[in-house]
């Protein structure tokens, strides 16, 4: 039923960051990786993830402003510009980079990672999907014209969507990346706990 798939899309959006939070103490609680090879492969990883997944943040909120943390969508107005003339969702990839990243300098490279990775995806997939839903909804036959030549996740080689239409960005870099300072401090304060896992495990 239609109404009962709406209600579903919207409590999972409504309650996303418990959502994610309940993932981020799944993995606080999985056993560390405890050979040494692995380890340094996955903090490697990770911070590999982490810097891309910043830079595609900052520049992101360059362009979009405010963005919504609540459990209300809002648009003011479709943003088809900067790394959105690219992909149409670079802020749910950030977000899926950071988890990522996060699952290798706790799990290291194992297996272990693999059904992590498939949660997150899965749920990021899920999230982008209700907010198409909302934007065609908003903007109509603008925001299909835009999503029929922008990739939801990975960009297509040559051209973007951005075109004539072009707009300055809102922000500098510094302004957006201390716009986004709630999302540091939660990416600090999770590596922190794991930083404090690991101690746990190999030292108590």
């Amino acid at each position: 039923m239609p109404s009962a798939k709406n209600g579903l899309a919207a409590l999972l959006y409504r309650f996303r960051g418990y959502i994610l939070g309940l993932i981020a103490i799944v993995l606080v609680i999985t056993p560390p990786c405890v050979f040494s090879t692995e380890i340094r492969s996955g903090v490697f990883i990770a911070i590999a993830l982490y810097v891309v997944s910043a830079l595609l943040r900052v520049q992101s909120r360059r362009f979009i402003g405010e963005h919504t943390r609540g459990h209300v969508h809002a648009a003011d107005a479709l943003v088809t510009c900067g790394p959105y003339a690219s992909i149409r969702h670079p802020l749910y990839v950030s977000n899926t980079g950071f988890a990522l990243g996060l699952a290798f300098f706790h799990l290291g490279v194992s297996l272990w990672v693999v059904p992590f990775m498939l949660v997150v995806v899965a749920f990021e997939i899920a999230l982008s999907r209700i907010e198409d839903r909302f934007l065609e909804k908003t903007f109509g036959d603008v925001w299909r014209a835009w999503a029929a030549k922008t990739p939801a996740f990975f960009p297509r080689l040559g051209g973007t969507a951005c075109g004539s239409s072009r707009v300055p960005a809102q922000r500098t870099f510094w302004q957006a990346f201390f716009a986004d300072s709630s999302s540091w401090l939660w990416l600090l304060f999770c590596n922190l706990l794991l930083v404090l896992r690991k101690v746990a495990v190999f030292y108590v």
